[in-house]
């Protein structure tokens, strides 16, 4: 505030230095010789009004800034002030230019030269005063704006900033649920092999459950890994996979190139998908089952197609049904809705794709 008003008092004794200039190249060319000091203070003088006047409007409407906050109060303002200062701003004047006249201060005087003014001068005082209302009220509606705005930006950080901690929860939430599903499943595979008396199969089995193990646990403080590494998950847990249903298992994996093998992708992304193929298909008949995973790449974004053959005659497995879902929300959270996940169903087959992004949002979770 303090600093507020130094500007104030600057900027009027700018105005008056600038003013007094004017009047004292004026009477130069009239060949009138005038001290300069004496003309400046003279300015300064006829605009103490003003300065007081803007001062303390700035501090009250500084204070107070419902004072202005709509236009009739501000036109109330302007008349009220039309109305007090501006006639004690001229009967100042008309005092003060009477002592420079080296003239007794009484009332006649005093009005004498309040008399004397001419309609340009009452015209140009008002338009002093009017000029300076206006400014100092700008500055304060600017300034009561800027602080709406600074409230208004604090506010929406706070939202968002509270909107991205819970979305953070809530995918943590969903990464602790996949990781601990994502062993159970790979244990009863393993489990699988051991009822079946294959020992030699089941400790190969083990061997690649440590191996499956390592890069989920790396994976899980990570928010996003290279497609080339979730892939490479995915075959090594079909692999796993493969010692258990043997030849009734048939992958085909395709277009994985280069340059999408370099995309990004949450982690545990594909493998829900895979095991939800095998445990909805093989868990639920003798047959042979086909699982098809295609890449395919359309400008910037990535489209992953998964379809699997369905059993004739097979009874459904009701499973803990998590894969889709859970994938879903993590799509949502992750790529703010350009992410697409749409499923379809017929009598041989059931079709999975997913549309996103190849490399990953600006914003990281």
């Amino acid at each position: 505030m303090f600093s507020a008003l130094l500007i104030n008092l600057t900027i009027w004794f700018g105005i008056c230095t600038v003013g007094a200039a004017g009047n004292f190249q004026d009477l130069l060319k009239e060949g009138r010789n005038l001290d300069f000091y004496r003309l400046w203070l003279s300015w300064v003088d006829n605009h103490v009004p003003l300065i007081l006047m803007s001062s303390v409007l700035f501090i009250t409407l500084r204070n107070c800034l419902s004072i202005i906050n709509s236009a009739q109060k501000i036109a109330r303002l302007y008349v009220g002030l039309a109305l007090c200062f501006y006639p004690l701003h001229m009967f100042y004047n008309a005092a003060s230019r009477t002592l420079r006249q080296s003239e007794e201060l009484n009332w006649y005087n005093w009005m004498l030269s309040l008399a004397t003014y001419d309609h340009f001068t009452w015209f140009l005082e008002f338009a002093w005063f009017t000029g300076t209302f206006a400014v100092v009220t700008a500055i304060c509606i600017w300034h009561q704006g800027q602080e709406r705005a600074a409230i208004l930006q604090k506010a929406e950080t706070a939202n968002l900033n509270l909107h991205l901690a819970l979305e953070q929860q809530r995918l943590r939430s969903i990464r602790q649920q996949l990781e601990p599903h994502f062993i159970f499943n790979a244990l009863n595979a393993i489990s699988a092999l051991v009822r079946s008396n294959e020992k030699p199969i089941a400790l190969s089995g083990i061997r690649q459950l440590s191996d499956l193990l390592r890069y989920a646990l790396n994976a899980s403080s990570k928010d996003w890994v290279r497609f080339s590494d979730e892939l490479q998950f995915v075959r090594d847990y079909l692999a796993l996979q493969n010692l258990r249903y043997g030849e009734r298992l048939q992958v085909h994996i395709q277009g994985d190139s280069d340059t999408i093998m370099h995309g990004d992708c949450p982690p545990l992304l594909l493998q829900p998908l895979i095991e939800n193929a095998l445990r909805h298909d093989l868990d639920c008949h003798e047959q042979q089952c086909s699982i098809f995973l295609h890449f395919s790449l359309h400008g910037e974004q990535l489209r992953i197609h998964l379809k699997n053959s369905l059993g004739q005659q097979s009874t459904p497995n009701p499973g803990l049904g998590m894969g889709l879902g859970q994938t879903k929300t993590r799509l949502d959270l992750l790529y703010e809705g350009q992410a697409i996940l749409h499923t379809k169903k017929t009598q041989e087959y059931f079709e999975l794709t997913i549309h996103i992004p190849l490399q990953k949002p600006e914003r990281i979770l």
